[in-house]
This record gives C-alpha cells, structure tokens and sequence, in this order.
C-alpha cells in the first residue's frame, strides 16, 4: 500500500485538484483507493458533491477524544474502488483539542492501523498549513506530492515544508520521498517558464515529468462536483491528471518488477551490500553472525528514494547467517534463496564470501 500526501502550505497551489483527480484516476484503473480529507474547508469533500453539513460522522471523530473512530468507520463510498473519508469545519478544532497532549501526531497512523479494509493507495488531502493536521499526514505517509503552482511566491514555502519532513525524519527515523508537481501551468508565458526552471533546479529527478496546465475546465468539474474524468474526458486538464496518474503507475510497476532481480546481497570490492525493501517500515535493522547476534550490535540500515533500506559491511571470508528485523520482527532475506534450517525448524538467510 502507498500513501500519498498532497501538501503545500500555500494555498490555491491544486492540491484539493490534485487530489481529487489523481485518486480518481487511480480507481479508474482498478486501484483501490482511500481518498482522506484533513482539511477543515473540506473542498475534497465538496469537490465530490458531498453536503458536509449532513455529515453524522467525519475526519473530525477521528481526532476526537470522545469519539476516537477509525478510519473506517467514517468513510463513505464515492464509486468503485473509490472511498473518502470525508471533512467537515469542526476538524479546524483539533489542534486546540489535542494541544499538550502526548501521541497528538500519531492518531492518524493508529487510525490507519485498525482499519480493516485493503487499499492500494491512500491519498491525503491536507489544509494549507504545516499544523498538527499536517504533521499527521506526513507521519502516516512514505510520499508526499508538493503542487506548485505558477505564482511569484511559489517556491517560497517550500522550504519550509522540506525542513519539516526534515526534522520529522530525524525524530521518528519516518522517512518520506518527495517530489514536486508543477500546476496552473500557462505555456504563453516566459515568466511560468521561468519558475519551471527554478522548480527543476530545485528538485532535479525528484519532479514529475507531467504538468498540469491551466484550464476552466478543471474549475467547472469542482463546481459541479465531478471529477474531470467523468467531466470531459479529453480535455488538457482531463489528459495532464490521467498522466499524472500513469506516471504514479509507472513507479509502483517499476518498483515491483524491478527490484526482486536487484536486491539480494551484493559483494563489491571489499564490502558487502545487504538490502531490504519495504515502504511501510519504520526502522530495518540487521543481525547475524557477523555481529554475534546481540541486539546491542544491530546495523540499522538507511532507506534510499526507492524505499530500498541498506547498509554495506566489511567481512571476512567465509559463511555467515543473517536476518533483518523489520520493526522489531525477525524476517528473512526475501531476495536471498539461500537459507540455513536451525534447530526447531528456525530458519535464517546465509551467505558465503570467498
């Protein structure tokens, strides 16, 4: 499952857009997908035709101390392979509610823990701050889409949002792959090309390749509270989301087919790489005979962009057993076909350097 959070503390940048369309385009193409609204203007919601004033239950009772539901108990169905879980303006008081109170970042994770439905993708739509709301998207999510937008002040907050994710990498060792979504894009004029080339200086190969332009039709389909696949279908802005989503394809296909065939440890020069994939781990470390199978010697691994955790050692010949423990659970190496059956039938990943 991937989680995505669209987050810009800037506001009129296209995430509730990008939010809506991209998540209804990832159903159309047979994913299932969680739509969250965590902003109290609820836009998301509108922009689905939802009266959020009828609402009996929201985002809101999540957060609640009085209610504290999951998260699937407030979800609604919009179409096939399409859930939301709906906003409404009394989310804007959780962050006075929860002020102080110890585990304030992490309701929205233990939410998301207890839910019982399966997703492919979880898409977050957050309010134009960097507030608890925010921090609790960013904590659940390995990913974070960053819309920016064709304005003087587009890249100025950015900043600030990386040192966020920054700091939240740091103190919850959670780490989130970013990239950045270029919108509202005019190609008539030299100053959107302008902010382009900032936008790619700024974040090299962390960019979508897609733009999304600027057009009413993307307008009109919120007000009438369509997405614009459902709106009109071949127009620019129908054509840049439906992109957007086969390049959000593209990493989830290209991930799942290439990495079985590139993992696995790799000796290189007098190093061993060892290297374990999973987007939705907190902490991967990894014991063995090489470090005498005390915990006090554990090697905690780093993630890289690809949500590839790994570390490299020095070793001497010969044979070695190994395992990672991956948030506290003991596994064996999936890209290693070599394992060595203990006593009781335990079973741990070997290796040989010559």
């Amino acid at each position: 499952m991937r989680t995505i959070t669209i987050v810009n503390q800037k506001g009129g940048c296209g995430k509730t857009t990008t939010a809506i369309n991209l998540s209804a385009y990832l159903a159309s193409i047979d994913r299932k997908v969680l739509l969250i609204d965590l902003d109290p203007q609820a836009h998301t919601s509108i922009g689905f035709n939802i009266n959020v004033k009828e609402l009996e239950v929201s985002t809101y009772d999540i957060f609640s101390d009085a209610v504290g539901k999951s998260i699937d108990s407030v979800t609604i169905q919009i179409e096939d392979n399409l859930d939301l879980a709906p906003s409404q303006l009394i989310l804007s008081a959780v962050e006075q509610e929860l002020s102080g109170k110890i585990g304030r970042e992490n309701v929205l994770l233990k939410s998301i823990q207890r839910m019982r439905a399966n997703y492919d993708y979880i898409i977050i739509d957050c309010p134009p701050n960097l507030g608890l709301l925010t921090i609790n998207a960013l904590r659940v999510s390995n990913e974070a889409i960053i819309p920016i937008d064709m304005s003087v002040f587009a890249l100025r907050g950015v900043s600030q949002l990386m040192e966020i994710i920054s700091i939240l990498k740091i103190e919850t060792k959670h780490d989130i792959k970013t990239k950045a979504l270029l919108t509202n894009f005019n190609t008539r004029t030299k100053f959107a090309e302008e902010i382009l080339k900032n936008v790619e200086e700024n974040f090299n190969e962390n960019m979508y390749k897609t733009i999304i332009h600027r057009t009413v039709k993307l307008k009109e389909a919120a007000s009438k509270g369509i997405p614009i696949n459902k709106y009109c279908k071949n127009c620019r802005g129908a054509i840049d989301y439906r992109a957007l989503a086969d390049e959000v394809i593209l990493e989830e296909k290209s991930l799942r087919e290439v990495l079985p065939y590139e993992l696995g440890p790799k000796r290189i020069n007098n190093e061993v790489i060892f290297q374990y994939f999973d987007p939705n781990a907190d902490q991967v470390q990894l014991a063995g005979d090489f470090t005498d199978w005390e915990s006090s010697k554990n090697i905690t691994l780093n993630k890289n962009s690809n949500n590839v955790w790994e570390t490299s050692l020095r070793i001497n010949p010969g044979n070695y057993r190994y395992k990672f423990i991956v948030d506290g659970k003991w596994v064996t190496d999936p890209f290693n076909p070599e394992v060595s059956i203990e006593e009781k039938g335990i079973k741990n990943s070997k290796i040989s350097i010559d």
